[in-house]
């Protein structure tokens, strides 16, 4: 049982590195367009021509929302199991 609560527990942290990048990379995709970027693509001839599609900035927020949400049930899901193995009696 420890060996699967080890494992558990480093599915843990990297999904919570996970949750840090998806939310840092508005942040990048900024810094990129101010020092003269192309915003990884979504602006290809840099701030000053930036006419990106309609809707690639909502297709970039679904994809971040969605991938944060499984995530965080990811996390969820690793926490619930950590605590059932660590104390079966109590949950």
């Amino acid at each position: 049982m420890p060996h699967v609560i080890i494992v558990l527990r480093l599915i843990l942290g990297v999904l919570i590195a996970v949750v840090a990048a998806i939310v840092a990379i508005p942040v990048f995709i900024v810094f990129d367009l101010i020092s003269g970027g192309t915003a990884f693509g979504m602006c290809p001839g840099g701030l000053r021509t930036c006419e990106p599609g309609y809707f690639a900035g909502v297709e970039l927020l679904g994809a971040l929302m969605l991938a944060l949400f499984v995530a965080v049930g990811g996390i969820a899901l690793c926490a619930k199991g950590i605590r059932r193995l660590e104390d079966p009696i109590r949950v």
